[in-house]
C-alpha cells in the first residue's frame, strides 16, 4: 500500500492528514518537530520504536498500522488484518495506553517497547547485526556462532527489591509484549497495557535439548519446560558483566561490569486504536498479601 493510499484512507476517516516521507532519522526528527494532534506510523517494530523515541513524554497520541515483518507491537495490541480496515476503524478511535520499559545503565537512560535481556538471544543479535539486513540463513548461522562462543556466568537479579535465587541462566528476558525479535513468543501472557513486566529465565540444564526449546516456542508452551521460570515484577536490578544486552533490536555492551536497572512505566504512551479492536486477554497481577505485592510471582492463567 502506497503512502498516497494511506493518506487518502485517513482523510476518508475524517482526518486532515498529511504524509511526511522519512528516509533517515534526520527526516524523522524534522517530521516530528511539529507532530500535530496525532501521529500515525505505518511500518514495523523498528519504525515504531524510532517514532516513540521522539514522542515519549510529549503528550502526543500515536496510532500504529503494522506493516513490518514481525509486528510484535501490533500483535500485542490485537492490530492484525488489512491496513485499510485498521485505518478505516480510526474514524471512531478507542483510546488506550501502552506501558514503556525504562532502563538505566552505564550508557545512560533508555527504553524498550518489546523486551530487554541478556543471554543467548542478545548474543545472537550481536553477531547477526539487524542493521545489515534481514536474512533467515544469516540468522541461523549467527545463532550457531553465538552458541559456540557464549559463556555462562552467574547473574545477581533482584525483582521488586527481593534477590532472586536462580542458578546460572542461558537467557534472561524482561518482556513487555508476548513476543520479540522474529516473533519469538517467550512470554505469551505478557501485555504492554497491564503495568507489569514478565521476566523469563531459562536455566542451564543439560537434560533439555534445543529441540525441546524450539517445540516449546512453536507451541507457546516454553514456560512448561522444567528449567524455564516466568516471574512478574515492576522493577528489576541486574548485576551485568558487560557482554551483549539488548533493548528491543538494539545492542548495548560495556567494558566493565555494571548495574542495570529496569522498571515499567505504566500508561506512558497514549494510543488510538481502531474501533472494535480487542486487546489480547490479560492475566491477573501477582497475588497481594498484607497489602504488598509478592515479588517474583509466577503469572497464573485463569
Amino acid at each position: 500500500m502506497s503512502s498516497a493510499e494511506l493518506e487518502a484512507l485517513l482523510i476518508g476517516a475524517g482526518y486532515a492528514a498529511r504524509h511526511v516521507p522519512t528516509e533517515s532519522l534526520e527526516d524523522l526528527d524534522r517530521a516530528l518537530s511539529d507532530p500535530g494532534d496525532l501521529v500515525v506510523v505505518a511500518g514495523g517494530d523498528g519504525t515504531v520504536r524510532a517514532t516513540v523515541a521522539r514522542l515519549a513524554g510529549r503528550g502526543v497520541p500515536l496510532a500504529i498500522v503494522p506493516m513490518g515483518t514481525a509486528n510484535n507491537i501490533g500483535g500485542a495490541l490485537g492490530l492484525v488484518g488489512d491496513p485499510a480496515e485498521l485505518l478505516g476503524g480510526l474514524a471512531e478511535p478507542e483510546r488506550k495506553t501502552y506501558d514503556l520499559g525504562w532502563v538505566r545503565g552505564p550508557w545512560g537512560e533508555d527504553f524498550f517497547l518489546e523486551g530487554a535481556g541478556w543471554g543467548l538471544f542478545a548474543a545472537t543479535m550481536a553477531v547477526y547485526d539487524p542493521e545489515a539486513g534481514k536474512s533467515p540463513f544469516r540468522a541461523l548461522t549467527s545463532f550457531v556462532q553465538a552458541v559456540s562462543i557464549f559463556q555462562l556466568c552467574p547473574l545477581r537479579i533482584s525483582l521488586d527489591g527481593e534477590e532472586l535465587d536462580e542458578p546460572v541462566v542461558l537467557l534472561l528476558e524482561v518482556m513487555n509484549t508476548p513476543a520479540l525479535g522474529p516473533r519469538l513468543r517467550l512470554a505469551p501472557e505478557a501485555s504492554p497495557c497491564d503495568g507489569w513486566l514478565d521476566v523469563v529465565l531459562i536455566r542451564e540444564d543439560g537434560r533439555v535439548g534445543l529441540t525441546r526449546y524450539l517445540t516449546g516456542l512453536l507451541q507457546n508452551r516454553l514456560e512448561e519446560l522444567p528449567n524455564v521460570t516466568v516471574h512478574r515484577c515492576k522493577r528489576l536490578q541486574l548485576e551485568w558483566d558487560g557482554s551483549p544486552f539488548h533493548l528491543d533490536a538494539e545492542i548495548r555492551t560495556a567494558e566493565h561490569p555494571a548495574l542495570i536497572e529496569l522498571e515499567v512505566r505504566p500508561a506512558a504512551l497514549e494510543l488510538w486504536l481502531p474501533a472494535g479492536i480487542q486487546l489480547p486477554e490479560e492475566t491477573p497481577p501477582p497475588a497481594v498479601q498484607d497489602g504488598k505485592t509478592q515479588p517474583g510471582a509466577t503469572p497464573q492463567t485463569p
